[in-house]
């Protein structure tokens, strides 16, 4: 019988081994590395950036696509916006030693920052409301106006080389 125990014992050792183990995995995988988190950010504002310019290139055109095109990119822009203040944790910044075009005074001006950002967060509501209601007139007024907004958070918080390295 001692035998069982010690079974039981190791049996149940083993089972706590492997908990703590997928466990600690777990934690791993939760927090993704800084290049991961960079990395995800500018994926992000890339695809908003993208459904933009798909909303601006559409309206040129005499016929708009508002199902297959300006509606959902509009949800893509309303669905990203939403989490953009998220994407620029401390640590993230050309301090990490990963090529970013995030400068400093993202941090360092914290306050401003967030003022920008929930202002084009307002804005992107507003342009998919105004999508909503298909008048194409309407919506170019407000892709502009969602654009300078846009650009005022660039204008200070991007680094001039994303231009040069992103042309098209």
């Amino acid at each position: 019988m001692p035998f069982l125990r010690f079974r039981r014992g190791a049996g149940a050792a083993l089972v706590f081994s492997l908990i703590f183990s997928l466990a600690a995995g777990l934690v791993v995988q939760a927090a993704p590395s800084i290049k991961d988190q960079i990395k995800s950010r500018q994926d992000k504002l890339r695809d908003m950036g993208g459904a933009l310019k798909a909303i601006d290139d559409e309206l040129k055109k005499r016929n708009q696509d508002w199902d297959n095109v300006i509606l959902p990119n509009a949800q893509t822009l309303k669905d990203r916006s939403a989490y953009l203040l998220n994407w620029f944790p401390k640590g993230t910044g050309p301090e990490s030693g990963v090529k970013t075009y995030a400068l400093p005074p993202v941090w360092q001006k914290g306050d401003d920052f967030t003022k920008l950002g929930k202002a084009m967060q307002a804005e992107v509501a507003k342009l998919a409301q105004v999508a909503s209601g298909k008048d194409a007139g309407a919506l170019k007024a407000q892709a502009f106006t969602l654009g300078k907004s846009c650009k005022a958070c660039h204008d200070d918080y991007r680094s001039p080389d994303y231009e040069k390295e992103n042309e098209e």
